[in-house]
């Protein structure tokens, strides 16, 4: 009859522990969605946000801070111009 009371106990203490455990996680997610909603009324481009939040449906980012600092970074920096390759043939045959 011990052995019951012991068992009882200890998948009551991993019970509660799991049970807290899981909470913390739906509080943390909770806190991180309400940080983000704050964050994306204060962007003044509306693509950028638009753009964190394809970022983190696609899962390239961990977190949305992460995404937003890439999304910034490729908004900000100019497009670079092609390479063709018709232009490299055109100046090898001219002279030096």
């Amino acid at each position: 009859m011990e052995i019951i009371y012991i068992v009882i106990g200890i998948f009551l203490f991993w019970l509660v522990r799991t049970l807290h455990k899981i909470r913390a996680r739906e509080q943390e997610e909770a806190d991180k969605k309400i940080a983000f909603a704050k964050w994306a009324k204060e962007q003044h481009d509306p693509h950028i946000v638009s753009m964190v939040q394809n970022f983190m449906s696609e899962g390239r980012f961990k977190t949305w801070e992460e995404a937003a600092i890439y999304a910034e970074q490729a908004l900000n920096t100019p497009p670079r111009e092609p390479r063709s390759t018709s232009h490299a043939n055109d100046t090898e045959g001219t002279p030096s």
